[in-house]
Parts: C-alpha cells; structure tokens; sequence
C-alpha cells in the first residue's frame, strides 16, 4: 500500500469510489488477462501513471482522477503490474523516496 497521505487522503473519497466503481462496471475483466487470452474478474484498478509521481497536491489529483490513466485488473496482475515497475518492496520505496526528492529539490531549489 502506498505511504504517500496525499493519496491515501484521494483514495478514500467518495469521488474515488464512484470512479472506481464505473471503471470495473465497464471493464469486468482483467485487461492484462484478456491481452494473453485468458478470462479473469478484474477486482482491482490501477493507476498506470502512479499518483504518487506528481509532486503537487492538484497533480496528484489530476492522476488519481484521469479515466485514461486507469487499468482494471485481477488481483494477481495488479501485483505482477507494480513488481514489473519496480514499485513492490523496500529498495523501491526507497529509489520512489529519492527520486521524489530529486523532482521536489530540482522543482523549487534550482
């Protein structure tokens, strides 16, 4: 689960839900699945552009929010999806943290 409070504030609003909701209601099945052929329920929905990247508030939103930058996924592909971007365990919280960093530092101390 993400550490970022901007997202996990994003995460539990109503207005998540109900987009989360119509992304599963008209994406059923998993994407990743059906793209090798097979047939899975899509129970989860992920960012493709993880939110956490932006570094404002209004950025973070504008990600979480975006329709096209959503994918419907079992469970499964959606932990293969964040392994395959390096974004599971602690060596890649830790890279997300400095380059977080990085983008902040260049963003207002350059």
């Amino acid at each position: 689960m993400a550490k970022d409070q901007d997202y996990i504030r994003l995460i539990g609003t109503t207005r998540w839900r109900k987009l989360r909701r119509s992304v599963l209601t008209s994406h059923p099945l998993c994407e990743r699945c059906m793209e090798a052929g097979r047939i899975s329920p899509a129970i989860e929905v992920h960012h493709v552009t993880p939110v956490e990247t932006a570094i404002t508030y209004s950025a973070k939103e504008s990600l979480m929010y975006d329709p096209h930058n959503l994918m419907a996924l079992c469970h499964n592909c959606h932990v293969l999806t964040h392994k395959e971007m390096g974004r599971s365990g602690k060596d890649a919280r830790r890279k997300r943290n400095e380059e977080h960093l990085q983008r902040v530092i260049d963003k207002y101390l350059k």
